[in-house]
């Protein structure tokens, strides 16, 4: 998948989704993902600081996992690769993606801007509809730094609820998100997403889920990066100018729902 004359590969199965849709997506031969391509507002999550951002997915496929003759279709895996940046005049021009410090700020805010504006409507104190990121990951498979992480759907904050049951772990998977700077402006955004239809009345699967882990871990495994001469020349010269080009070892959970942009703000990212 050429991404800005950089070229990111991954081994994957054909689309073979439980019915016909979502359809698959993918590049043409001889195509880049950023060339002749403006990138697309992310306006979901109904906050106007997230349109400040755009992306361009490369590649989207499902897998689904079928159960015994006449049983249906037991879980899916759905994978997307994405290409992240900021909306003109909104670049950062001021900064290196390539910079780990400002990678990982850039992060905060990207995932601020995305997650952190959901709020279950009508409860109060106001509740988070996600939580993350968590499990957070450093990976050293790729000529330049990248990290996983899990974004948790947060259920209601009701009476009797336990925190796990707050994050729907045993229940709805998480979003299992991998990403690494791709040019000064760009990032590439990996997501797996495990959809288990299938569980009891404690929601456990009921059936091996294994298969889907081991299908993901897979196509993980074969994520390679070749940079262009340009994002090589980019990336070399943060490097000799910063010893350290590891991102954090720990990174904990933001808060959500995210205080309001002041003007001034430390929470706020300005344009350069």
């Amino acid at each position: 998948m050429p991404i800005a004359d950089s070229h990111v590969s991954v081994k994957a199965p054909g689309h073979s989704p439980a019915d016909r849709f979502p359809d698959q997506v993918r590049l043409l031969p001889g195509e880049d993902l950023l060339h002749n391509h403006e990138l697309i507002s992310d306006d979901s999550s109904g906050d106007t600081t997230a349109e400040q951002w755009g992306t361009l997915t490369g590649l989207r496929r499902s897998w689904a996992f079928w159960g015994p003759w006449l049983s249906g279709c037991k879980g899916e895996l759905r994978l997307s690769i994405s290409v992240v940046g900021r909306q003109p005049s909104h670049e950062l021009s001021n900064l290196s993606f390539f910079n780990p410090t400002a990678f990982e700020m850039v992060l905060v805010h990207y995932l601020n801007d995305l997650y952190g504006h959901s709020i279950w409507e009508g409860l109060q104190p106001e509740t988070p509809r996600w939580h993350g990121p968590m499990d957070w990951q450093q990976h050293h498979h790729l000529p330049v730094f990248s990290a996983s992480f899990n974004i948790y759907g947060r259920g209601e904050d009701l009476p009797g609820k336990t925190e796990a049951d707050r994050l729907n772990i045993g229940g709805s998977q998480p979003d299992q998100l991998f990403v690494f700077p791709i040019t000064d402006q760009h990032f590439v955004k990996v997501v797996f997403k495990q959809h288990i239809y299938s569980k009891d009345e404690q929601r456990k699967p009921l059936f091996d889920t294994s298969p889907i882990q081991t299908l993901q871990d897979a196509i993980f495994n074969s994520l390679t990066l070749k940079l262009s001469p340009e994002a090589q020349a980019s990336y070399d010269k943060v490097k000799a100018e910063h010893r350290n080009m590891q991102l954090s070892k720990e990174f904990a959970p933001l808060k959500w729902p995210t205080p309001a942009y002041e003007p001034g703000s430390r929470y706020r990212i300005q344009p350069g």
